[in-house]
């Protein structure tokens, strides 16, 4: 009789709940911050014969910009970045490359506390071609996108892959 009794009282409680009972992971977030909020390339195009307007997505043209990244630990865990990533995507939202930097050693955040780094970011006559194609008139040397930072790593405590706050940064390219 216990024993029914017991499996009705666990039924009835399994039946208060609604919906499903989530799980979250407990691991350590990264939080990345840039200090700019429009960053311009001015790209050179080296191809500049008549028959080729505009940038040449194979061309060896480049700019550089050093970025201040921030990253900070909110869970209050310590972490190891072990990877910082960044994409570029044009205005229409459709990514034009990718870029990352590993470290090794990792990076170690101790929990609550923040990092900051510079990383040099490169964009090439690929990359401006692509972005200034995509938001109107084509070889005009002009565009705008975003670059989306992405770290990489795992809790020193267990080992499991860190969840990440992704930063979103406006570019524009110019010859």
């Amino acid at each position: 009789m216990k024993k029914i009794l017991g499996l009705i009282v666990l039924i009835l409680l399994a039946n208060c709940v609604k919906e499903p009972v989530a799980w979250y992971e407990d691991v350590g977030i990264v939080e990345i911050k840039t200090d700019t909020t429009l960053v311009t390339f001015h790209v050179p195009d080296t191809d500049t014969g008549p028959g080729n307007p505009g940038w040449n997505p194979w061309g060896s043209g480049s700019a550089s910009q050093d970025l201040s990244i921030t990253l900070t630990e909110k869970a209050k865990k310590d972490v190891a970045v072990t990877t910082l990533c960044w994409q570029f995507f044009d205005v229409n939202g459709n990514q034009v490359a990718s870029r990352s930097e590993s470290y090794v050693p990792p990076i170690e955040i101790d929990g609550g506390k923040e990092f900051v780094y510079t990383v040099s970011i490169i964009v090439d006559e690929g990359i401006a071609d692509d972005l200034d194609d995509a938001d109107g008139a084509n070889n005009d040397y002009n565009g705008r996108g975003t670059i989306k930072f992405i770290a990489e790593g795992y809790d020193l405590i267990r080992g499991e892959n860190i969840n990440c706050i992704y930063s979103y940064t406006p570019i524009e390219v110019r010859k």
